[in-house]
């Protein structure tokens, strides 16, 4: 592998890394053979980008270190959010594992660089010493955004720490800067990133537009801590927890002006290749295709390669019956996911229309026929019941009703019911349903059709009672999922990860100009926010297939632009954090249980209907009640790192 193509797998060290904040790495090759020349310095990038801590396709929430554990696990954020049902998360489940010793030794790899390069400045252009200092800054820039976002202020280390040769324990143990200083920190490293990095730059590593976008994203995120946090925990007369409200403002703006920047390019748009106005399946295809290919939208990106880089997600999220094996239908999302989109018949309070004016099920042909008016978004995101995928129709049903439907069907459970059909219904009612896959794959346990054909119960894919295998909640995951994966048992996907795209930058725009407007703030050049902010939601809209808004008067509450960045970057591992810093989470899961949408075929109206309802429960019921514990705002520090340095406070509740 050449060090310059920067494919993401474990390049080879040219330097080990330490362990501990306090003791320094043992050099295994010079310093002259590594940042005397261009392939040492090469390789040397090539690390720190291999180490970054994005939430990737091998992000595990409880994994030790979080980042790059080797495979799609089934513990994803997106099962924490209200996205989707994880076949393995329960409403207790939090990010519990830390990233405190790999944070801090990637600090060490930047700061090693960067404290060094300038010795062997003669060996290299003065360009590429500029990119090269400015991609350590954005990199750990990005390292200290994933431990603000998680512990709020933490040790400043913007320096090597040449312990024991310069400095002495004591001085290693170094207390919490306070939040908004480290905030600002990462401010600064962006700000340089921004004025030295090229616009262009070798695929996969960071540009002056991937620094801006990012530092939209980061200041954005302060300035909601800064507006929405009531968490306060002084020490050493340095707020470590929170941001004094007064710089809202100041980091909305920098938000906004950082956003901004991409208007300088023409690099970056909306990807729209696909896209036919007017034409819903060219416009769900489209959006598909945002993920699947290298497009022009993607800012900052991570790529995988056969053999040396892989991931399995395609097994992990793959319907039951286009696996070859290994896992599956391990992340289902939820109704209560799909009800934010447009286009679905819906009643006063946002929840599907599931029943007719009698108070019994809504027949169709196809369970489709309920998305028809869809937003063709929807559709590019997730996998409807009897939607064609991999040259299959994805047969997801709960069941078979052989009872009549003369008069109509009724509910099958009261509703709110949170008991699982299996407690009411037995082998003897009209109500057909699996056990697991064995039972419902068995031939003599089909139901005979008026034309005398045979039919599963519960489908291709489930949902079945056992919860064994196969669909949890009526849908499956269309983004990321590659059609040609075929063979998608174990670690063989190498779809890249998008960490940062355009579409975001104009989500963060719009966001970032709503609360400047709510501030009163006075907008550059005379311009006007909430337009600013209307003409980035409709050209997401617009590319969505979503009517679009009629004027800037419907932007008149913030929530109308975090519906649109919820739905447009639902599955991206952004909306936990969007949660968290909109201090919003622990009122969106107060006893909260989920919602489902489960097909059934009646045989005798050769009709479908579907039942929205809580989901049923795997084991005890209350183990998929979701309350966010709110002193989750800020995370545990790990207790062995407070036991090794007595100067570093725990924060509150812990």
């Amino acid at each position: 592998m050449k060090v310059h193509q920067f494919i993401y797998a474990f390049f080879l060290l040219v330097v080990a890394g330490c362990t501990k904040l306090d003791i320094p790495p043992k050099n295994i090759i010079s310093d002259p053979e590594i940042f005397g020349t261009s392939e040492g310095v090469l390789s040397y990038m090539a690390r720190m980008y291999s180490t970054l801590p994005m939430e990737d396709f091998r992000y595990n929430y409880e994994a030790s270190g979080l980042f790059n554990n080797g495979g799609t696990k089934y513990k994803q954020q997106s099962a924490l959010t209200g996205e989707a049902l994880g076949r393995d998360t329960q409403g207790a489940d939090a990010e519990n594992a830390s990233y405190w010793d790999a944070a801090y030794t990637a600090i060490r790899t930047a700061n090693m660089l960067l404290e060094t390069l300038p010795q062997y400045q003669e060996f290299h252009s003065e360009e590429e010493v500029k990119t090269y200092l400015a991609e350590a800054r954005f990199i750990r820039g990005f390292i200290y955004y994933s431990l603000v976002k998680r512990y709020g202020g933490v040790p400043k280390v913007d320096m090597v720490i040449d312990y024991p040769a310069s400095v002495s324990l004591e001085e290693t143990l170094l207390p919490r800067a306070a939040e908004e200083e480290i905030w600002d920190f990462i401010g600064e490293d962006l700000d340089f990133a921004m004025n030295n990095l090229p616009e262009n730059n070798q695929k996969g590593r960071a540009t002056k537009y991937a620094a801006a976008a990012f530092k939209s994203r980061v200041m954005l995120h302060a300035g909601s801590i800064a507006k929405y946090n009531t968490i306060e925990e002084i020490d050493r007369g340095n707020r470590i927890c929170g941001i004094p409200s007064q710089r809202a403002t100041e980091y909305f703006k920098a938000a906004y002006e950082a956003s901004r920047i991409l208007d300088e390019t023409t690099k970056h748009r909306l990807y729209k290749d696909e896209w036919v106005a007017g034409h819903a399946e060219a416009q769900a295809q489209n959006f598909t295709n945002i993920f699947l290919k290298d497009t022009y939208e993607n800012i900052f990106v991570r790529y995988y390669k056969d053999p040396e880089s892989l991931h399995n997600f395609d097994d992990s999220a793959q319907p039951m019956q286009t696996s070859s094996g290994g896992n599956n239908s391990e992340l289902c999302p939820t109704l209560d996911f799909i009800e934010m989109f447009d286009g679905i018949e819906k009643d006063a309070n946002g929840h599907f229309v599931f029943l007719d004016a009698n108070d019994k099920y809504k027949l169709y042909e196809s369970p489709l026929d309920a998305f028809v008016n869809a937003e063709p978004r929807l559709k590019g995101t997730v996998i409807l019941p009897m939607s064609e995928f991999m040259g299959q129709t994805i047969d997801i049903r709960r069941g078979v009703w052989t009872g009549s439907s003369q008069n109509g069907i009724s509910p099958l459970m009261p509703a709110g019911s949170v008991v699982n059909y299996t407690n009411v219904y037995n082998e003897s009612s009209p109500l057909k349903l699996s056990s697991n896959f064995a039972f419902n794959n068995d031939p003599g346990n089909q139901i005979t059709l008026k034309d005398g054909s045979r039919k599963k119960r519960s489908g291709e894919s489930g949902v079945v009672s056992g919860w064994d295998f196969g669909n949890i909640s009526g849908f499956y995951l269309r983004k990321y999922l590659n059609p040609e994966q075929t063979d998608n048992n174990g670690n063989k996907s190498t779809q890249s990860w998008i960490e940062i795209r355009y579409a975001e930058v104009l989500l963060n725009r719009a966001e970032a100009a709503y609360e400047l407007l709510t501030a009163g703030a006075t907008s550059p050049g005379g311009g006007d926010y909430r337009q600013d902010a209307f003409d980035c939601i409709n050209q997401i809209r617009e590319r969505a297939g979503a009517t679009l808004l009629v004027s800037p008067s419907a932007i008149n509450s913030i929530e109308t632009i975090r519906t649109e960045r919820r739905k447009e970057l639902a599955f991206e591992h952004r909306t936990y954090w969007d949660l968290k810093r909109w201090r919003i989470m622990e009122a969106e899961q107060s006893n909260k249980r989920y919602r489902v949408l489960y097909p059934f075929y009646s045989t005798d109206a050769d009709r479908y209907f579907l039942d929205a309802r809580y989901m049923e429960s795997k084991g005890g019921a209350a183990n998929y009640i979701f309350n966010f514990d709110s002193r989750n705002y800020y995370q545990m520090i790990p207790p062995a790192e407070i036991t090794k340095n007595p100067n570093c406070k725990q924060n509150p509740g812990y």
